[in-house]
């Protein structure tokens, strides 16, 4: 077993575990399956045993033991049956970096050919057209030509200030074409000088590093800090909070990066942005990606408080407690059951605040939820923040 994918303090935290349990009270994915082996306790004390079989006291006298590739085999489902939420970081008493400790795992899993299959499509995907669903790299942009009064140059400028980094689901999901769509004209009306990368977009690698892939990441990272040096482009947006916190965490980059919710708070604060006065009442979802992993919970809330008439009913779980919508971690594709099972959750402690609008910062989310309260036929509706946003502006 190649540890050498976890960093020396990763082998700490795996080793510094009390098993208390109190994960299990806040694992989204463990309270829907009830298996200990899902939970993050479980998943640490049997990464344990793996280490202590190969690298341990008696492994060092006894040499190490055969891997138990049926034993393997289940490890591996219940690591990748996990949307990377983080929520049992933030509760975990001894302060373990869970979500990252998760990431080194499935790098570990990769390196040992124990992996979901799905996972090969994926890369392949990626790598050849790259973009998530393997289509057409040029069809990045058809949610622009869909936009009724779009510039000649479809937002596709050789030079330009900022940069709007679109991400997958985004431009290649109809059901979420609105989010670009109310961005791009948002930033048109308030004067931006922005450019799209178009078919020079790929992907921005999270997909990949989520499954355990995170060399084949890297062609993707300095293709897209390439693409945006040669616009002159100084900023860097994006509507996608995967995007954004893969960027910030991954890419070595001095660009200026931002988060929709925080450019367009920007442009509200420097008078670019008026709303008219419509009485609604909404609830607000977190998501894991903006909030959890990047600390940006009032910028969304602080636009709906400029709202004149908009009422803010908080979910029972938020910010840093918020709930994950089951589609983080390449989850929907490993176990699409469980993402929805996930999302029902969600959508059922949406209805409990008497909101029939939920809005989100995360064109997934919207996805998920939408998809899901469709399905099962439930009357409510999710919002980007910049649909709301340009659906209310004066």
């Amino acid at each position: 077993m190649d540890l050498s994918r976890l960093s020396a303090k990763q082998l700490v935290e795996i080793d510094a575990c009390t098993h208390c349990g109190e994960c299990l009270l806040y694992c989204p994915v463990y309270l829907q399956k009830k298996e200990e082996e899902i939970n993050p306790r479980g998943k640490i004390r049997a990464m344990k045993k793996f280490i202590r079989s190969q690298h341990g006291l008696w492994a060092k006298i006894l040499g190490p033991r055969k891997l138990d590739g049926e034993s393997l085999k289940k490890f591996s489902e219940m690591v990748y049956r996990c949307t990377l939420c983080g929520e049992c970081a933030f509760q975990c008493p001894v302060s373990i970096d869970s979500k990252n400790l998760w990431i080194g795992l499935r790098e570990v899993l990769v390196g040992l050919g124990h992996y979901p299959p799905v996972m090969d499509g994926l890369k392949r995907n990626l790598l050849t057209e790259h973009n998530i669903l393997g289509q057409d790299n040029a069809r990045r942009i058809e949610w622009v030509e869909s936009l009724e009064g779009h510039p000649e140059h479809k937002y596709l400028k050789e030079k330009a200030d900022v940069v709007y980094f679109v991400g997958c689901v985004g431009a290649y999901f109809p059901m979420v074409h609105k989010i670009p769509q109310s961005f791009a004209k948002i930033m048109d009306r308030a004067g931006v000088n922005f450019t799209l990368l178009g078919g020079e977009e790929w992907c921005c690698g999270f997909p990949l590093i989520g499954a355990g892939l995170r060399d084949e990441a890297e062609v993707m990272k300095q293709h897209n800090i390439e693409k945006v040096r040669e616009k002159g482009a100084r900023s860097v947006v994006f509507a996608c909070p995967s995007c954004h916190r893969t960027w910030g965490e991954e890419y070595a980059t001095d660009l200026t990066l931002s988060h929709a919710s925080e450019f367009v708070l920007d442009l509200i604060r420097k008078g670019k942005i008026e709303f008219r006065d419509e009485t609604v009442k909404v609830t607000y979802h977190d998501p894991c990606d903006l909030g959890r992993a990047s600390g940006i919970y009032e910028p969304p809330r602080e636009i709906l408080k400029a709202m004149p008439g908009v009422e803010v009913v908080e979910l029972a779980d938020n910010r840093e407690h918020c709930k994950c919508c089951g589609g983080g971690g390449d989850m929907e594709i490993v176990d699409p059951e469980l993402s929805a099972a996930l999302a029902l959750e969600k959508i059922h402690q949406i209805q409990a605040t008497g909101a029939k609008i939920v809005i989100t910062s995360c064109q997934q989310c919207v996805r998920t939820l939408m998809t899901t309260a469709r399905k099962k036929k439930i009357p409510i509706k999710a919002f980007n923040i910049t649909d709301f946003v340009l659906s209310h502006m004066a």
